[in-house]
C-alpha cells in the first residue's frame, strides 16, 4: 500500500495571528496542517513541498527526517521547524483519514475523550491581533474598539524595546470583570497577561526588564483582583512574555505565592533554558516555559532545571511526534506537559489529539475565544464547559470552512 504525495498547497488566513495552513494531496485524498506564524512561512512550506512530492505519505518519520536534512544549511529551528510541523500535521491528517481512524490513533491512541483547555484572556482588553513580527494589526473582522491606539504602533506587542501605553484594560477592575465573564462562559482555567503597563512605568527600566517595588505591587493587585473575582475553584495562570529580568521575576513570583496560581509563564527571555533553575528554586509559585524551544535536545536542558511544567508547541517545535517524544522524556521526571497553542481550530484540534494521548498532560491553551471567525472556521468542533470533545471521526475530526477562510485570506486567492 502506497499513498504517493501528488501536491502540496498553502494559504494564510488573518485571525488574531497569521494562521498558515498546508494541504497535502495524494490524488483525491488530502490532509490539512497548520504551522506557527513566522515571516514568509508559506514560502518556506512551498520550498519544502518540492522535497516531498512523490514520497509515500505513510512514511511520516522518513519525510520529517528528509525535511530536517533539507533544512541543514538554513537551520533546523525557527521558520524551518514551523514549516516541518505544519507538513507533519497534514501528513498525520492525511494518513489517519486514509486509514479511517482519528489522528490520535497514530499518536498511540487516546487516554481521554475530552481535553481540558484554558482560555487566554489577554488582559482586561480581551483581544489583541498581531502579524508575523509581533506588530499590532487590525484584521478585516475586527472592530476599532478592540485594538485602539495599539494598531498604529510599530513596536512589537511583547518585549523590552518600548512600553505600551497604560489604559483602562490594565486595571484591577478590568481584570476582575474579564475573569467573571470567562468563568461564566464555562472555563475553569484562565490565563491573563502580566507583562502590561502600570501607572508607575519608568522608561529607564524598560530595556533592562527590571521592575520597581511599586510596579510589583501593582501587578500583584491585578492578580489579587482576578482571584477575588473568580474564587479558588478556578485555576489562574499569568504570562510574562519574557519581559522581565531574573531578579525582578523572582521578586514578582514570590509576591504572587499567596494567590495559588497554576503557573507563572515565561518570566525570562528565551535562549538559555538552564537559567530557569534559579527562579524555579527561588519561589513556591509554579513556573512554566517551553513555547520557544525546539526539539528534544533543548527540552532536555530545561528538564535538568527541575521545572515541573513545560509548554511545548507542536505547531512550531518540529511536529506532534517530536512533542510526544518530549512528553515521554518529561514523564520520567513527573513533568506536566501543557501545550502552548495560539492556532486556529485546525492547529487546536491537532494539539487536542496529541494531548489526548499524553499520560502527563495538564491543560491545553485556546486563544480564539474572542475571535469572531474562529468558531466559524471549522465544522463539528465542540468546546463545552472548558473541554475540547474528541470524536472518532477520521483525521482531525473537523473540516475547514474554506468559504469563511477565503474571506480573510492574506493571499489574493485561498487555494487549498
Amino acid at each position: 500500500m502506497v499513498l504517493k504525495i501528488t501536491d502540496v498547497r498553502t494559504a494564510t488566513v488573518v485571525g488574531n495571528y497569521y494562521w498558515t495552513f498546508v494541504r497535502i494531496y495524494s490524488h483525491e485524498n488530502s490532509g490539512t496542517g497548520e504551522g506557527f506564524f513566522a515571516p514568509r512561512l508559506a514560502d518556506v512550506i512551498k520550498e519544502f513541498g518540492r522535497v516531498i512530492i512523490g514520497e509515500d505519505a505513510l512514511g511520516i518519520r522518513h519525510i520529517v527526517e528528509k525535511l530536517k536534512w533539507a533544512a541543514v544549511p538554513s537551520g533546523r529551528t525557527g521558520i524551518n521547524a514551523h514549516a516541518i510541523s505544519a507538513i507533519e500535521i497534514a501528513l498525520l491528517d492525511l494518513v489517519s483519514r486514509h486509514l479511517n481512524c482519528p489522528m490520535n490513533t497514530l499518536l498511540g491512541g487516546k487516554l481521554r475523550d475530552k481535553v481540558r483547555v484554558y482560555v487566554d484572556a489577554h488582559s482586561g482588553n480581551s483581544l489583541e491581533s498581531m502579524d508575523e513580527v509581533l506588530l499590532p494589526t487590525r484584521p478585516k473582522w475586527s472592530k476599532k474598539s478592540n485594538l485602539g491606539k495599539e494598531a498604529k504602533s510599530n513596536t512589537p506587542i511583547h518585549g523590552r524595546t518600548e512600553a505600551q501605553e497604560f489604559g483602562e484594560g490594565h486595571t484591577p477592575e478590568a481584570y476582575s470583570r474579564r475573569g467573571k465573564q470567562l468563568k461564566s462562559d464555562g472555563y475553569s482555567a484562565l490565563k491573563f497577561d502580566l507583562d502590561v503597563p502600570t501607572p508607575y512605568f519608568q522608561k529607564h527600566t524598560t530595556i533592562s526588564g527590571s521592575l520597581t517595588n511599586k510596579e510589583i505591587d501593582y501587578l500583584s493587585s491585578l492578580v489579587a483582583a482576578t482571584r477575588s473575582a473568580v474564587g479558588e475553584e478556578v485555576d489562574l495562570l499569568f504570562d510574562l512574555h519574557w519581559r522581565y529580568d531574573l531578579e525582578s521575576s523572582i521578586r514578582l513570583a514570590r509576591a504572587l505565592e499567596q494567590y495559588n496560581l497554576m503557573w507563572l509563564e515565561d518570566p525570562l527571555p528565551p535562549g538559555n533554558p538552564k537559567v530557569y533553575g534559579r527562579i524555579v528554586n527561588s519561589t513556591r509559585t509554579p513556573i512554566a516555559t517551553g513555547e520557544n524551544l525546539y526539539s528534544r535536545f533543548e527540552f532536555s536542558q530545561l528538564f535538568d532545571t527541575g521545572i515541573g511544567i513545560v509548554t511545548p508547541d507542536g505547531l512550531k517545535m518540529g511536529g506532534l511526534l517530536e512533542t510526544k517524544f518530549v512528553s515521554e522524556m518529561g514523564a520520567e521526571q513527573e513533568v506536566n506537559i501543557s501545550p502552548h497553542n495560539i492556532g486556529s481550530p485546525v492547529g487546536t484540534m491537532a494539539q487536542a489529539h496529541l494531548s489526548s494521548s499524553l499520560p502527563n498532560f495538564g491543560v491545553l491553551e485556546i486563544h480564539g475565544h474572542d475571535v469572531p471567525i474562529w468558531s466559524r472556521m471549522a465544522k463539528t468542533m465542540v468546546i463545552k464547559n472548558g473541554f475540547v470533545e474528541l470524536s472518532d471521526a477520521p483525521g482531525l475530526g473537523i473540516e475547514l470552512d474554506e468559504k469563511e477562510a477565503a474571506r480573510y485570506c492574506l493571499q489574493e486567492k485561498f487555494d487549498l
